[in-house]
């Protein structure tokens, strides 16, 4: 009798210390999804188009680290962790209008230069001189050296940003595989 009131005794404690360690785990898993909402969440919702893309191999250690805690904070959102489509398309609007004004600031800053040189070159008598010629060529040659940087620099981040709100579309919240999932970069 009393060896089955010990088994029984025993059971009850076993099935109480389960219960309290599988509350620990889901106490535990939510802390981590509020820690990581709290913190990456804020910090990627704000990143410019370049500080988005550094962002991805947190993502990605994120999801391999803390899967449980992604799964929970994608299932009670219903949108991608961390790059959910709407940040992604912000960003890559803001980058594209950083593009534009960026563009418009560069090609005013050279007519001035170029302005200044002719008048600079007209008033040494040097405007028609092989000299003056070469100086004008070279600020153009700078010009476009200048801007091919930048929009090579624009292209390589749009692109990336692009396939980035691909993924976001094809996270596990939206239902189907991620494009990190599918071996994408």
């Amino acid at each position: 009798m009393i060896e089955a009131l010990v088994a029984a005794l025993a059971v009850v404690v076993l099935v109480v210390a389960e219960r309290a360690r599988r509350e620990r785990r889901r106490q535990h898993r939510e802390q981590l999804a509020a820690l990581l909402l709290t913190s990456v969440g804020p910090a990627v919702a704000r990143a410019d188009g370049r500080e988005l893309l550094g962002w991805r191999s947190v993502a990605s250690a994120l999801r391999e680290v803390l899967p449980d805690a992604v799964r929970t904070i994608e299932q009670g959102t219903g949108r991608p962790f961390p790059f959910p489509r709407e940040v992604v398309d912000d960003a890559h609007a803001r980058w594209t209008a950083d593009w534009l004004a960026w563009e418009r600031a560069h090609d005013i800053r050279f007519r001035q230069r170029a302005s200044a040189l002719e008048a600079e070159l007209r008033d040494s008598g040097e405007g028609g001189t092989a000299s003056g010629q070469a100086r004008l060529a070279a600020l153009d040659d700078e010009k476009l050296q200048d801007y091919q940087r930048r929009y090579e620099e624009y292209v390589r981040v749009g692109k990336a940003l692009a396939a980035l709100a691909e993924g976001s579309a094809d996270s596990p919240a939206s239902g189907r595989p991620a494009a990190a999932d599918r071996g994408a970069p």
